[in-house]
């Protein structure tokens, strides 16, 4: 935000006796959403991008059957379990601080992982990037919130956050296709690692000091090592339990011991003095539901998003180009799409939305149900991709609000965090179950992947299912999410605002009271 409020036009007066650093942080505060939204891009960008590699990668670093899978799990894995950790630490320690460390070594462990040599430095080098992602992602959206007033300039702001993540995943795919056939996978994260560091060197002029806390901040040490082990062990689960199966040696044990872990992390948390997770912020109804719509949304785009990655390769026949071209219209239609909507979201209550986004996703997998060899890209996929996106948009950007809004800024970090951890739940979970469907019913006895265009009756089924996911998450915004009402706070054009020195090292926003 610049002088002159989005909300409104009041007056605003700065003390004469802010450092220079302080008055070059209020220019520039505008790019602090661009910074954290980009930094998001890029941590999306470089999952996705990986996806697409992964054959690639197995090739050239010679990684055996049994290995290939921990190309992404490895970083899914530590981005998951330590979100929640590294949440907290931002509420308590600065949101600023972890954003930067994040970042820093996310850029490392990316440049590191681009000159393996072996699968085992591959692996180890990208589940400790994935720390750097799981501490850069909830501190992002906690420095918005604490940035921007709860209305429509954080809705906006959220929205542009939004279109940033859209872009990601298929740029990502995009990016990997191009790299791939000229210069190498090796870039995919080298170029992850330049725009990390240039980001770094942005968040240190452009984002507000935040004050000392006048109160050692105490770490509930015991709480963060049984959540980190507990939601690390069931993402490994769910990551890991369709290759080795579900009642397999080697994840069913790992499986009860994460539960046993969370079990007692909620004990604790009980108990604790300074818990790294209060217990009071489920109690809010419209924040659990969120985090649990979070889930489902995002079980259900990476099932669109996987399955017709699937199509175009198996069923069309199509290369790696071809399908990268395919997701195109995704893109673009997510910038107008999530464009579009940050400026209409704040006038518009949340709830209808969310329940009209889920509906029309409903209509998207049943489209993609109807293909087959013969059906024409523009007949089915084309259409069903731009509803997909603005479903993605009626639900995803709504929930994202929800969940943070009524959050205290104190806990912004953690909100931020369990957001996140439901959607980064929801994406391995999704895929793990649809494809537990679509395997089981294509028609191949020996469970291959590969099939070509016969593989399109368990497709169908899952698509089926994700129908099924879109009527869940209608039916629990429907009973559970209030109805709301658009904030529009209004001020008038006389009032005069005093920004003191401490609200900007806060990182306060300039509209806070107005």
């Amino acid at each position: 935000m610049t002088q002159t409020s989005a909300s409104s036009s009041a007056t605003l007066s700065f003390p004469e006796n802010l450092k220079g650093i302080d008055r070059l942080r209020q220019k520039l505060r505008p790019a602090l959403l661009y910074i954290v939204s980009t930094a998001q891009f890029f941590d999306i960008v470089n999952g996705a991008s990986v996806s697409v590699a992964i054959l690639p990668i197995a090739q050239d670093l010679k990684f055996s059957v049994t290995e290939v899978l921990w190309i992404l799990n490895a970083y899914t894995i530590t981005f998951a379990g330590l979100l929640l950790f590294f949440g907290r630490l931002g509420d308590l320690f600065g949101h600023r601080r972890m954003f930067m460390f994040g970042l820093f070594w996310f850029a490392l462990w990316a440049l590191i992982v681009s000159f393996s040599t072996s699968p085992i430095m591959f692996i180890l080098s990208r589940a400790l990037q994935g720390m750097g992602a799981a501490s850069t992602v909830p501190s992002a959206m906690a420095l918005i919130a604490i940035n921007y007033p709860a209305g429509p300039e954080r809705t906006k702001a959220f929205s542009i956050f939004g279109i940033f993540g859209g872009l990601g995943g298929i740029t990502g795919i995009l990016l990997a296709g191009g790299l791939i056939a000229s210069i190498g996978w090796h870039w995919i994260f080298r170029i992850s690692a330049i725009a990390a560091f240039v980001l770094l060197a942005l968040s240190f002029i452009v984002i507000p000091v935040e004050l000392p806390k006048t109160e050692k901040p105490k770490v509930d040490f015991l709480g963060a090592v049984t959540v980190t082990l507990g939601v690390t062990g069931i993402v490994y689960y769910i990551s890991t339990g369709v290759e080795y199966g579900w009642a397999n040696g080697k994840t069913l044990p790992i499986l009860f011991l994460a539960l046993v872990l969370l079990v007692s992390f909620i004990f604790i948390e009980n108990r604790v003095q300074a818990p790294i997770m209060p217990l009071r912020i489920w109690k809010v109804s419209s924040f659990s539901t969120a985090i649990i719509l979070a889930f489902v949304s995002m079980a259900k785009s990476q099932g669109v998003i996987y399955y017709a990655n699937m199509i175009f390769q198996e069923v069309y026949q199509w290369t790696a180009l071809q399908t990268a071209l395919g997701f195109l219209v995704h893109a673009l239609a997510a910038v107008v799409v999530f464009g579009g909507l940050g400026r209409i979201l704040p006038r518009l209550p949340l709830k209808p939305l969310i329940m009209a986004g889920f509906l029309i996703r409903c209509v998207t997998a049943l489209m993609f149900s109807f293909v087959n060899e013969h059906t024409s890209y523009w007949a089915i996929p084309f259409p069903a991709f731009i509803l997909h996106v603005l479903g993605m948009g009626l639900t995803l950007l709504p929930i994202q609000i929800t969940a943070v809004r009524d959050a205290e800024n104190k806990d912004q970090g953690l909100v931020g965090a369990l957001y996140n951890t439901g959607l980064q739940f929801g994406a391995p979970f999704g895929i793990a179950i649809l494809n537990v469907i679509a395997i089981s019913t294509n028609g191949n006895s020996t469970g291959s992947v590969r099939g070509g265009p016969a593989l399109m009756k368990g497709f169908r089924n899952a698509f089926y299912t994700m129908i099924a996911m879109g009527l869940f998450g209608f039916f629990l915004a429907w009973a559970i999410l209030p109805w709301d009402k658009p904030v529009r706070p209004t001020v008038k054009k006389s009032d005069k605002v005093e920004v003191e020195p401490s609200e900007l090292e806060n990182g306060s926003s300039l509209n806070d009271g107005l």
